[in-house]
């Protein structure tokens, strides 16, 4: 909202105290004629990291986590299917449309599903036929 904008930093990654906020705070309201009031927000890294871990979950895509100076990258991998790749897609546009990608990346690493197009199931049985006279018997996971 233009007449009360809100700025987040971090809480870990900064190093003003409040007296220096507070002038911060009172400068970008000179420099914005239409601002009331500018709020300045401190967000724990933490927090902003565990939402998109929480995404993630709630969109059921296999990741893994990788924990770096300065940040965070959550791996989508895996052999995904164009709906979820879709969904990964989507949900990565939602979080850094909200919190950047300063801090939390994401990467996605695709790989083959080279049981793809050899798979035969019938009934609880399933087999996947590898060449003309070769079959695998794959055990139940």
């Amino acid at each position: 909202e233009p007449r009360n904008p809100v700025f987040w930093l971090s809480r870990q990654r900064n190093n003003m105290s409040k007296k220096e906020i507070e002038v911060l705070s009172q400068k970008l309201r000179a420099l914005m004629p239409y601002a009331d009031s500018v709020d300045i927000t401190l967000m724990d890294d933490v927090a902003a990291a565990g939402q998109a871990e929480a995404g993630l979950k709630q969109q059921a895509l296999p990741y893994s986590r990788r924990n770096h100076k300065g940040g965070v990258t959550f791996v989508i991998q895996g052999a995904l299917d164009d709906v979820e790749i879709l969904r990964a897609r989507q949900f990565v546009d939602s979080y850094y449309r909200t919190w950047g990608g300063r801090y939390v990346q994401f990467a996605i690493e695709l790989k083959d599903d080279w049981l793809k197009g050899r798979s035969f199931q019938y009934g609880a049985e399933g087999y996947i036929k590898m060449s003309p006279g070769h079959w695998y018997f794959p055990s139940p996971l």
